[in-house]
Formats: C-alpha cells, structure tokens, sequence
C-alpha cells in the first residue's frame, strides 16, 4: 500500500514558485473534485495529465468549476499545463489508493509508457506499481477468517430498571435494548459475511477467467475472430491476443496471470517490434470491424486505431491526425499486445466496451 498523497507536497515539486494561496485554493479545489468522478471523466483527466488534444467545454462543471471559484482567472482552455498538473495530481490521488481501475487507466492512456504525464514520470511508474502489487497477490482469503455475532451488550442495568419497577415503560426500555444489541450484531455479521462472498467471488471470477485463458492458450483460438491464432498474420497477432484476453475480463484488472499467459502465447515473436499501423493493416476489413469498438475514445491508442480503421477510407491519415504521438512509435509484440489487453479491459471498466 503506498503513502497517500499529499497534494500540496506534490504540487509544489511541480510548481516551486507557486503562492501559498495558490497552492491551498488548488487543493480545496482537489478535494471536491476527486470526490465525485465517474470512470469516464478519468478518460478525461488522462487527456490533460497527458496533455492530449481536448474539448474545453467537457470540464466545465465537475473541473473548471471548482478551480475557478477560488480562481477566478482560471479556465481550462486557456492554461492547459495547469489544468493538466492538477489532472495529473488528481489521478494520482486515486493510485495512491490502490485504485487499479484508474491505474489501468492511466496505463492504458500512456501508451505502454511511451507517453509522460505532467509529473516526471511519477503518476505512470506509480500506476504500474499498483498493478504490477495486484499480480503478487496470493490465493483466495476472505478479509475475516471468523464470521460470527459479536458479544452482547450490558443491559443489566435495563434489566435491574425492570425489575425493580415492572411498568411498560420499564419493560420497553429492557426490550428495545436487547433488540438492538441483536439487530446491531446481526448487522455487522451480515456486512462481514458479505465482504467474505464479495471478496472470494472475485477471486473466483479471477480464477474461472484465468483458465479460460489459459484454454484459450492451450487451443491457439482467437475468440473473437473465431479463428486459429497460427492463421493470423505475424504482425497482427499480439494486437488480436491482447484483445482477446481483454475482452475475458469482467473484473478489472483482470487475472494475475494474464501478462505471463501473453508472452507464453507470444514466445520469442514477443520481442519483435511492429508499429501499430502496421498491426492493424495486417488484419482483414472483416476481422477489424469484428475487434473495433465504436466508443473507444481516442486517449486509447490501439482501440482508435481499430476504430478508423473500421471506418474504412484513409484511416492510417486519420489516425496520425487523432494520435500524432503515436503513430510512429514502434512497440515489440508484447508491449503491443499488453497495451491492447490494458485498454479493453480498461473500456469495460469505463462501461464502453458496448
């Protein structure tokens, strides 16, 4: 579990210069935007910690609003570095926490690293720690080996009350005590009981995912294409593996074991390097229209590309257009086919992959 974030510390590392006005409006401002976001305004955050192309008017309410009020000269479509600082920090907060939804998704929007956030580097390193803390996790454990009613409460006193003078109020009082104390004790049994089942559901839904892939491994079949993996061209087959296996996933970030399953499936062509374009200009217009997603916003690199693609025409000028930092950029197969896992589980997550 890593430290919690200490926003003015952090923003002062970013802006030594900064006035302590400044500093403590911009975490008032903090505290209440991180209290109310939803997954997608992560992918909106991503855009600025990125510091990707973005609409101004999508940050109006839950963003600017709240930096604004103490600051009134502020305004996101005018200072992009510190709307971008603030995202960054802001995003931090959450993967501080351990939150792998957000740290997947920062993942996801940093193009297998290839992209820095406006921090140094810190918020994607400390992203991947947290993801990288959830593949050491051990077998399944409920938080509590022992679920059970707890103690009884004193009412001795009600019942000393009632006895001495049995009238109704006397014996309501006594009576209303022990309900209680029953109630309050069932209650927090129940709470216990079910963080138990929540908790060994999803390490059971981990492990029922993570034999599927490894059938999936074992029977060299793209689910989604519905063909063998061996019959999809070589440059294309780490993209198409990452989808496969991310679209296995329902709960994120996904099975411990995905990352080794890949490279497995992969072997030694993991460590080629093929440029995106390339990856999915080797694919059919049929098995491309069956890997893209309409809602794939274009903070995912390899899920835009599958998305214009899609569209048919010039869609590799369209794409340099939309993702210019990462056109060119030449991955190996693993990072590729890693990146492509990160960002489908990450729209499932988002509740995109629809």
């Amino acid at each position: 579990m890593m430290p919690e974030l200490n926003f003015i510390e952090a923003y002062k590392r970013l802006q030594p210069t900064a006035e302590r006005g400044v500093i403590e409006a911009r975490n008032k401002a903090l505290t209440e935007i991180v209290g109310k976001l939803d997954m997608s305004q992560m992918v909106h955050l991503c855009r600025l910690a990125f510091n990707l192309p973005y609409d101004p008017s999508v940050y109006t309410d839950w963003f600017q609003s709240p930096l604004n009020q103490p600051d009134p000269q502020f305004f996101v479509a005018q200072d992009a570095a510190e709307a971008g600082r603030v995202a960054t920090l802001a995003l931090r907060h959450f993967v501080s926490a351990s939150n792998t939804r957000v740290a997947l998704t920062v993942l996801s929007a940093s193009y297998a690293g290839k992209r820095s956030a406006l921090d140094n580097g810190e918020l994607v390193a400390q992203s991947r720690d947290v993801i990288t803390a959830s593949a050491k996790k051990g077998g399944m454990k409920a938080p509590s080996d022992k679920i059970g009613l707890r103690k009884a409460s004193d009412v001795s006193k009600q019942r000393t009350d009632m006895t001495n003078g049995f009238d109704a109020g006397h014996t309501g009082a006594f009576v209303d005590a022990v309900v209680q104390d029953l109630q309050g004790g069932t209650d927090a049994a129940v709470t216990a009981l079910s963080n138990a089942y929540q908790a060994l559901r999803r390490d059971n839904l981990r492990l029922a995912e993570e034999t599927d892939m490894l059938w999936w491994h074992v029977g060299d079949w793209s689910n989604i294409l519905d063909t063998p993996r061996t019959s999809i061209p070589k440059k294309s087959v780490g993209l198409v593996s990452g989808l496969d296996l991310g679209a296995m996933v329902s709960v994120s970030p996904g099975p411990y074991g995905a990352y080794g399953i890949l490279k497995q499936a992969l072997g030694s062509a993991g460590d080629e390097v093929a440029s995106l374009t390339d990856a999915v200009s080797g694919l059919e217009a049929e098995q491309i229209a069956q890997l893209a997603l309409p809602k794939a916003p274009d903070v995912f690199p390899v899920l835009t590309a599958l998305r214009l693609a899609a569209a048919g025409g010039g869609w590799v000028d369209a794409f340099n257009a939309q993702v210019r930092d990462a056109a060119g950029v030449k991955l190996t197969h693993l990072e590729l086919a890693t990146q492509a896992f990160r960002e489908r589980v990450s729209l499932t997550d988002i509740g995109w992959a629809k």
